[in-house]
């Protein structure tokens, strides 16, 4: 939060810095709500700072302030109001009006993970990461944009589509997402029914995986394609030793009663 504010807080500096050198935009009342609204930010009132910012935006000051109140309307919504649709708008606004490529690319950012976290538009956050992925050069960003594009697929129910780009990156040893690519085409193959493939694919990411968490979530998804497979005794048995550390214990005991029954039926 500390780090946010300080973004936050360099950004209405800096627009409070442009208001200085635009005469034609240094009113009484504009400067004063902009202290106001920074003032607002300090205290963390962020509802006042951005019905603030908006009095401003009426009020039609130049291109270049208007740019800037939508970048802190935007962080202000993304941020802290946790209402990151919202903020889709502004950042629009600066992508098409910001004359500083590097704005545009950040704001172009947030597009796509807004689109892909919190509104699950995946065809809008696939063609803006498609977009960042054109620029030349690539920015060190280019594999994270290409695995969220993978993602986007997946979450579309399009496999063939993902399945084509986890692959591309598992041939990509050097690709910071190449461990996480076992990861998604597990999943890949899992609803797709192919258990023993996602199975195989899970075992390869749980010999290179070192996030606990992780591999706790992943040794469950192996447990769920055993019974799935009906291979009840492995299922069982992955199920039982996750029992100290997965989160949620009584979903364990549930699946590991629903197996034993399964299985006692099973020799009867």
């Amino acid at each position: 939060m500390v780090k946010q504010l300080r973004h936050l807080y360099n950004n209405l500096l800096i627009l409070l810095f442009i208001l200085g050198l635009s005469s034609c935009d240094f009113t009484p009342g504009l400067n004063r709500d902009i202290l106001n609204a920074q003032e607002y930010v300090d205290n963390q009132d962020f509802a006042k700072a951005v019905e603030l910012y908006e009095r401003v935006l009426k009020k039609n000051p130049s291109k270049v302030i208007k740019t800037k109140i939508n970048y802190q309307l935007a962080d202000i919504y993304y941020l802290y109001l946790n209402e990151q649709v919202k903020a889709l708008n502004y950042y629009q606004y600066i992508v098409d009006n910001e004359e500083n490529p590097l704005f545009q690319v950040k704001a172009m950012e947030k597009i796509a993970d807004i689109n892909f976290t919190f509104s699950k538009n995946y065809t809008e956050a696939i063609r803006v990461y498609k977009i960042l992925m054109n620029f030349k050069p690539r920015f060190k960003q280019y594999d994270y944009y290409f695995l969220r594009v993978g993602e986007s697929y997946f979450e579309m129910g399009k496999y063939d589509k993902a399945r084509e780009i986890f692959t591309q990156i598992l041939s990509q040893p050097a690709n910071p997402y190449y461990v996480e690519a076992y990861n998604q085409l597990g999943l890949i193959e899992f609803y797709n029914k192919n258990w023993d493939k996602a199975v195989e694919y899970w075992m390869e990411y749980l010999k290179r995986e070192r996030r606990r968490d992780q591999i706790i979530n992943v040794k469950f998804l192996i447990a769920n394609a055993y019974e799935s497979n009906e291979k009840l005794k492995e299922a069982y048995n992955i199920y039982y030793s996750l029992l100290p550390v997965y989160p949620n214990p009584d979903v364990l005991r549930a699946r590991l009663k629903s197996v034993y029954a399964r299985r006692v039926a099973r020799k009867r």
